[in-house]
């Protein structure tokens, strides 16, 4: 063999060798599982100007299904802790958590079934409460007007997801009590006049009111929110997704109860 066909056989080993080695590397690198992306499901939105707000919020929160390690949870990070707390209305020995929502939040609505498969696991002494957030007298105020009267009456675990199934699914907006009534009439025989009386009463105007005071020491900028201890307020955009809340929230309570045991 001539030294130049030597250095052509030696070229075309090389090449083969080469190819070989790039094909191995590319069938490895796609064998590699791939980290699934979720995001908020996008309804119809209302048209206000807080749930413009809240929409840029969610529109940032994608995030792997896979929830984060608590070992990374912070302040600032993760969630925000409020420079003044607000009281809550739970005992000494209870964490209070709040889950502010709306009844026109397309978030709001696909984080209720998480919600709904959550609070079974929390324990004994944690106290939830549904807070329906408004900032002004508008379509959020008519309805958190509408969550207190059911409340009232004793009917929200009877209702609450059907009012939510009626405004996100049936696009009726439940915009006034003539509405409600009606609806609530219709699907549940709810007499209208005990609806409008309890709607109209100085129980939900006090109701409301309690509420407001506490929405603007949460400092939201929309819903949905999860606060705890009145301390710390998990939302989509630091959570990372609306299935993060949940699991930020669980780190907390934890948090707040080993913050109570060594101080």
């Amino acid at each position: 063999m001539t030294k130049k066909t030597k250095g052509v056989a030696a070229i075309v080993a090389f090449l083969v060798v080469s190819i070989a080695a790039a094909t191995f590397l590319l069938n490895d690198n796609n064998s590699k599982p791939t980290v699934a992306v979720t995001q908020p499901n996008e309804a119809q939105d209302q048209q206000t100007s807080h749930d413009h707000a809240e929409e840029k919020q969610a529109s940032t929160s994608q995030a792997t299904t896979q929830p984060y390690s608590p070992l990374l949870f912070s302040a600032g990070k993760d969630y925000r802790e409020l420079p003044v707390p607000v009281q809550t209305d739970a005992t000494a020995e209870q964490v209070e958590v709040v889950s502010v929502f709306w009844y026109g939040c397309p978030h709001c609505y696909a984080l209720e079934p998480q919600l709904d498969r959550w609070k079974p696991t929390l324990p004994g002494d944690v106290k939830f409460i549904r807070t329906p957030g408004f900032f002004s007298p508008n379509l959020w105020q008519t309805h958190a007007r509408l969550y207190y009267t059911v409340r009232s009456m004793g009917i929200e675990d009877k209702v609450h997801a059907g009012i939510f199934s009626e405004i996100q699914n049936s696009r009726n907006l439940l915009g006034d009590d003539d509405a409600m009534a009606e609806f609530l009439n219709r699907e549940y025989g709810i007499e209208e006049s005990a609806f409008t009386e309890a709607y109209k009463s100085f129980g939900v105007n006090n109701q409301l009111q309690q509420a407001f005071s506490k929405l603007k020491g949460y400092n939201l900028s929309g819903v949905p929110a999860i606060i705890i201890d009145g301390r710390y307020v998990v939302e989509p955009g630091l959570a990372g997704s609306l299935s993060n809340m949940p699991v930020i929230a669980d780190f907390l309570i934890r948090k707040v109860k080993q913050d109570r045991k060594s101080s």
